[in-house]
């Protein structure tokens, strides 16, 4: 041990397995019985309290805290939360080595090793364990050998070095280099840049960034990003004269603690710019091969429909107001995608993967004469700006690439053509199966709507003085084409001029804007992007009941609606609305060797503890029972394995769900009941107890925020029941989330039942052969198979082009 690693905090790196003996003897509840530790350290140079694991299925911070160091909090962070991390090496000076860690929900974490630690072999294990499944991005192709593209010469000039342009280099030899020290076995560099010292590659299992430090370049970071960590990305050639070099811009969302500083991004990760060098790298191979890792490979047949606009040719706007408010306007896509077909897949028309919500606006009144389109977007680009003049108040933060507006001219775009094409590609929720975002869209859902469809739904649902009718909605949102052939009203809410409706596949919102309630935004959150969800029943004084629901975004991502007492039923919505998101969760106990329950005694000590807000450990099985009938917040196959009281609140841990009850006011009559699915719960930190009246502290880390939990002086057994529990739901049985479910396109397994005051429910039939006609695409010759979309039952074929059918032919397909 040095000195400068005593100072420093630099961890030194201790005997792994002698580690794991000696913590199962004394704390034999924090590893699970089949893991093991693979990497054990030991803070301050070796001499410090505190440890740092890296086992077979997490990354474990054990922080021993106080003067004593009685009480002890154990930092889980399993691996498959991890989106990208890096590894510095020691410098000449700089002689700690360094790790940082990316994780959802609980940020970003750091560790320093001292010079004798050897961190790419850390690096290399931590590839092996994080980049898995869905870790690695969508499969791929390369073309031939030649793969994305040809290798350039790799020379920089001056100005190149000055403006940091990368030029691409030889990826074979990059590859050959860096294994096996840095890449793993079968890991392929498919595109590999280099800027001076610093070197930028696209593997087929990470983005990989180099970035050699300090004068000698001793100094080297190794930065991972995985495939799924980016949302977004754009590319920008090259220009004239000073503007020489071609851009891409990557756009992702590292877990990282947020920042409210004026003149910088709320979250510091937030996107990537590489500048290439002008004719020293291919931009669109580049694109091409970001695009099969974030889209999957290009393998579909072309689209069998014109598509909206079909044949529809462009005159301009025709409009002085449009042309500057530069009001977009709709154009035939079969000419827009010949025109971008150098940068589109074949299937692909956009990339729709990190869209999270929408909605369309209506034209307005006088002067707001252009319509809209809203989306969320699944990454934090929220940024702060400066204030002009120091003695102004500071300016509200800009979403930039978190929420997008784009205006359409009004004439020109239908708008809920839009939404229609919006919804089938959004709505992947098929009961509790997934969508494909590349399913076909029928052309019936893109021809024009009628000019009064919009006006005519909205003057029905302004006539309603009273509670709207979930049934008449329905059929009212399909005679308009609001909804899709599956789908339904559930449940419908009006107040004053807006409304609200829950469907078997989204949260709806009708918001009618401006003074003369001619603007109208129609919002659409799909179930499935749902994060958390909560109802709260009527106070003495607060005579209205409330639901909201946060959805996955970072940008304004909270709906709220008040309910009037009496008019609706809280807890129905909530029991609709858990269906849909946990109803396929494992709902078994993760409680192994779960011990009878047994009440503390309750002394003074007791209550006084209850008052200052720590948790007392209440009896599971009781509310269980309570909690299916009275109220039926729980669902049939899910039980409470954990309970804990703090004053008049509850904290319960179920077999799906994390539930916060919440009494407010005096009286304590109205209640919230708060739902955090386990599915979106990333890691947890438990602390043992200390000395005096320190209790011992559960606190989990959600997408969303942290849920955080004191519990009593005395019930140190307790704290590792909640442990085993959340250990068990995160590392051996976490319930895969929607995005990371099988894509398939089985009918939908919703059944509405009397509990959710459904509609009508739909009667399985056998449908009759139908024959309808196939153009045959360019470059498809006879014997080939294609894929096609039926025209009743809206289910994808894979049929055989028969002989004589020459390209651009016609023939009929029976089904």
């Amino acid at each position: 041990m040095g000195v400068i690693d005593f100072i420093g905090d630099n961890a030194a790196q201790i005997d792994a397995t002698e580690y794991e003996e000696k913590l199962r003897e004394n704390d034999p509840q924090v590893l699970q019985p089949d893991e093991h530790i693979v990497f054990a350290f030991k803070g301050r140079g070796g001499s410090g309290r505190d440890k740092y694991m890296l086992t077979t299925k997490r990354i474990i911070f054990r922080d021993k805290k106080g003067i004593t160091g009685k009480q002890i909090a154990y930092k889980s962070v399993p691996y498959q939360s991890i989106r990208a991390f890096s590894f510095e090496t020691c410098g000449t000076f700089d002689t700690d080595s360094e790790m940082k860690v990316y994780a959802r929900g609980i940020g970003t974490l750091s560790l320093d090793f001292n010079k004798e630690v050897d961190v790419l072999a850390i690096q290399r294990f931590m590839s092996t364990v994080v980049i898995q499944g869905k870790g690695a991005g969508e499969e791929y192709t390369a073309d031939g050998t030649a793969g994305y593209g040809n290798s350039g010469d790799g020379g920089t000039g001056i100005f190149d070095l000055l403006g940091s342009n990368y030029s691409q280099i030889d990826k074979q030899e990059v590859e050959s280099r860096l294994k096996p020290s840095v890449l793993l076995p079968h890991e392929k560099v498919e595109l590999a840049f280099k800027c001076g010292r610093d070197s930028f590659l696209l593997t087929s299992l990470r983005v990989l960034k180099i970035d050699v430090q300090g004068m000698t370049g001793k100094k080297i970071e190794y930065l991972t990003i995985l495939w799924p960590a980016i949302k977004g990305y754009s590319v920008e050639t090259a220009g004239n004269i000073l503007d020489r070099d071609a851009e891409l811009t990557l756009f992702f969302s590292l877990p990282a603690t947020p920042s409210s500083a004026e003149g910088f991004p709320r979250n510091k990760r937030t996107r990537m710019k590489i500048d290439f060098r002008n004719g020293q790298a291919d931009i669109y191979a580049v694109q091409k091969f970001i695009s099969d890792k974030l889209l999957g490979p290009d393998t579909m047949a072309p689209s069998q429909n014109g598509g909206a606009m079909a044949g529809y040719q462009d005159h301009g706007s025709g409009s002085l107001l449009a042309w500057l408010g530069d009001d977009n306007r709709m154009v035939d896509p079969r000419q827009a995608e010949m025109q971008f077909k150098f940068l589109l897949q074949t299937c692909e028309s956009v990339d729709l993967a990190t869209v999270t919500a929408f909605a369309l606006r209506s034209a307005g009144s006088f002067m707001d004469k252009d319509s809209e389109l809203c989306l969320w977007l699944d990454f934090d680009d929220v940024f702060y700006p400066r204030r002009a003049n120091e003695d102004d108040p500071p300016p509200p933060p800009i979403p930039r690439k978190s929420y997008l507006e784009i205006d359409f001219q009004k004439d020109k775009v239908d708008i809920f053509v839009v939404h229609r094409y919006l919804s089938e590609r959004l709505m992947r929720v098929d009961g509790h199966q997934m969508k494909p975002f590349t399913s076909p869209v029928s052309s019936d859902l893109l021809v024009p709507s009628s000019p009064d469809s919009g006006q005519n739904l909205l003057d029905w649902i302004g006539n309603n003085a009273k509670a709207i009718d979930a049934q008449e909605v329905d059929a009212k949102f399909h005679e308009a084409g609001i909804l899709q052939n599956e789908e339904h009203v559930a449940f419908a809410f009006k107040t004053g001029r807006d409304s609200i409706y829950l469907t078997n596949k989204r949260v709806f919102v009708i918001d009618v804007q401006g003074i003369t309630g001619k603007r109208k935004e129609y919002m659409s959150i799909p179930l499935d992007s749902i994060r958390v969800w909560s109802v709260e029943s009527a106070g003495n004084f607060d005579r209205d009941m409330e639901f909201r629901v946060w959805f996955k975004a970072y940008w304004n991502n909270k709906v709220k609606q008040d309910l009037r007492k009496g008019k609706a039923d809280i807890f129905a919505i909530q029991s609709f609305i858990a269906h849909f998101i946990i109803g396929d969760a494992n709902g078994s106990s993760a409680l192994k060797n779960a011990q009878a329950y047994n009440p503390a005694p309750s002394g003074a000590m007791t209550k006084v503890l209850g008052y200052l807000s720590d948790a007392h450990l209440k009896d599971p099985a009781e509310l269980t029972s309570q909690l299916r009938t009275s109220p039926a917040l729980l669902q049939e196959d899910e039980s409470i394995d954990a309970a804990f009281k703090s004053g008049r609140d509850l904290f319960l841990i179920s077999s799906k769900r994390i539930i916060i009850i919440d009494k407010k006011g005096i009286t304590g009559k109205s209640v919230e009941y708060k739902s955090y699915p386990l599915m979106y719960n990333k890691a947890f930190k438990i602390e043992t107890e200390g000395h005096m009246l320190s209790g011992s502290e559960v606190k989990v880390y959600t997408d969303e925020d942290d849920i955080k939990q004191e519990l009593a002086k005395g019930q140190k057994d307790n704290i590792w029941l909640i442990h085993e529990i959340l250990s068990d739901k995160m590392l051996d049985n976490p319930q895969k989330e929607f995005d990371e479910e099988e894509v398939t396109l089985n009918q939908s397994s919703y059944a509405p039942t009397e509990q959710y005051s459904p509609v009508v429910a739909a009667q399985p039939y056998q449908p009759q052969p139908t024959t309808f006609q196939v153009q045959l695409p360019a470059g498809i010759s006879a014997g080939q198979q294609i894929q096609v979309r039926h025209p009743k039952t809206n289910q994808n074929l894979i049929v055989t082009v028969p002989n004589g059918v020459a390209a651009g032919g016609i023939f009929n397909v029976s089904a």
